[in-house]
């Protein structure tokens, strides 16, 4: 059986990483985007996807491998030594080509331009990152420890240091350092859990390059609908698109990051349940998992729809004012995304199901890259949010097609989907004919807070009054404790 108090220890603790690696750079979203304006924001935004494109293509799919072979072996140390050393050396290898190529790139195509080669820091944070064996062993309080203290210096740099639009230098330097120190805290008390092996054969890394490189396919392929967007956006349209798209990105991306939290923590504990041939116990973690999926995703996407327009403007200021249908039109990505999730990290990377795993991700990729050339160029950063909100529900609606054995999709489309969906569409026209009511609010913040509680009220009360068997043992287990 699992051992759910760990488990819901590291559900914990990795929702607080979640928060803290975006929340705080989220929280200098109102800052920077009125310091730097959507020029400066669009040429930081550009320059880091370059980077990003660099070292995910370079890390192969290092990073899910990594994670499912540690989790694999970690009972027997002395296997644990020899694989933590190979994928060490191997990640730490590929980023030196990487900088190498990067540098040139910078050279020969961005004009020698310093954002640019102020980016190589996430190159040499990436070098040295251990992350992935504390998830592997499910020690995911230290990494939550090292980002509260890196990622609170950080924060704090970027309003001590950044004051003007001049300033992009110093910022791109603050946000590369929060990573590469960041690593580097971690490297701290390695050997409590780990010891480097010596004398491993190079046959040993042939292996770990063939998995690496299966895992790449389809991680590269949800880069480029991820992060080939802005690059895309940049060539076609311009740095200010960039900007605006690039913002709204990033409150979508926060809201989907904490739900997706989950990935993080099932991905060590879906391959240890599989090495102990625990099918059944998988599949029905699963189910459950989906269903507390479905519970929050509508609510926050309804939710986040009816306050976008208040909620951009009073978070980025009236420069940014072109974020809002952007992100109007990106929130139903929330829903598929949470979903892909709970497919892709809990079931099919942990089965091994590469086929099912690619595929979709291949195929979302390809339509991605293809609308947005036809797209991106009339319709700007709107049109490659169309774009991403389209190759998100492609992807799910192909990775249900392959589980379509597996799961009783029928059923939890009758019970759940339309049940919440539902729950979740009376609370967004209950808000949407409050709003006469709302309008009588003049200051932002306040009237955003009152439509946030009564939405809260309205959908709570929805599950409470159909008596919810998901909510309601929930509510008994807390009035129990009391």
């Amino acid at each position: 059986m699992i051992k759910i108090n760990k488990l819901n220890k590291n559900f914990m603790y990795v929702i607080i990483q979640q928060f803290i690696l975006l929340g705080l750079p989220f929280l200098t979203i109102p800052y920077i985007t009125r310091v730097l304006g959507p020029g400066g924001v669009g040429h930081y935004s550009y320059s880091f996807s370059i980077v990003t494109l660099v070292i995910s293509i370079f890390l192969l799919g290092s990073n899910l491998y990594a994670v499912r072979a540690v989790a694999k072996i970690k009972d027997n140390q002395e296997e644990l030594n020899k694989v933590f050393t190979e994928i060490l050396v191997l990640r730490f290898s590929l980023m030196t080509v990487a900088g190498i190529l990067y540098a040139i790139l910078c050279n020969r195509y961005f004009d020698n331009d310093v954002v640019f080669y102020l980016q190589l820091i996430h190159i040499i944070g990436a070098a040295i990152d251990v992350t992935w064996l504390f998830q592997g062993l499910e020690k995911f309080s230290k990494v939550v420890v090292r980002n509260i203290l890196i990622k609170l210096l950080g924060f704090g740099c970027v309003f001590i240091f950044v004051q003007t639009s001049a300033d992009i230098n110093k910022y791109t330097i603050i946000m590369g350092l929060s990573v590469l120190l960041g690593n580097l805290f971690l490297l701290w008390g390695l050997f409590k859990y780990v010891r480097f092996a010596a004398g491993i054969s190079i046959v040993r890394y042939k292996p770990h390059l063939i998995g690496m490189l299966i895992l790449f396919i389809p991680s590269f392929s949800a880069l480029i609908y991820s992060v080939m967007d802005k690059t895309m956006i940049g060539i076609l349209s311009t740095t200010e698109d960039v900007g605006y798209y690039d913002q709204a990105y990033k409150v979508v991306f926060m809201i989907t990051s904490l739900i997706n939290a989950t990935g993080i923590v099932m991905l060590p504990r879906a391959s240890n349940l599989i090495a102990n041939n625990q099918l059944s116990v998988l599949k029905e973690v699963v189910n459950k998992g989906l269903i507390i999926t479905l519970i929050l995703v509508f609510p926050l996407v309804f939710g986040y729809i009816i306050i976008a327009d208040e909620f951009i403007i009073w978070f980025m200021g009236d420069n940014f004012q072109e974020s809002i249908l952007i992100s109007i039109i990106m929130a139903p990505t929330i829903i598929f995304k949470a979903l892909g999730v709970v497919f892709g990290s809990w079931y099919l990377v942990p089965l091994q199901m590469n086929k099912a795993y690619t595929c979709p991700i291949v195929i979302g990729a390809i339509v991605n890259f293809v609308f947005n050339i036809l797209f991106i160029p009339y319709y700007g950063a709107v049109g490659a949010a169309a774009v991403t909100l389209i190759t998100e529900a492609i992807i799910l609606l192909i990775q249900v097609w392959f589980l379509r054995r597996e799961f009783e999709f029928g059923r939890l489309f009758k019970q759940y989907v339309l049940r919440y969906f539902l729950m979740g569409f009376i609370m967004f026209t209950s808000l949407f004919l409050l709003e006469f009511a709302f309008k009588r609010i003049s200051v932002n913040f306040i009237r955003m807070g009152a439509e946030i509680i009564i939405g809260l009220i309205i959908y709570l009360g929805l599950l409470f009054i159909t008596k919810d068997q998901q909510v309601l043992p929930l509510l008994k287990k807390i009035r129990r404790s009391n």
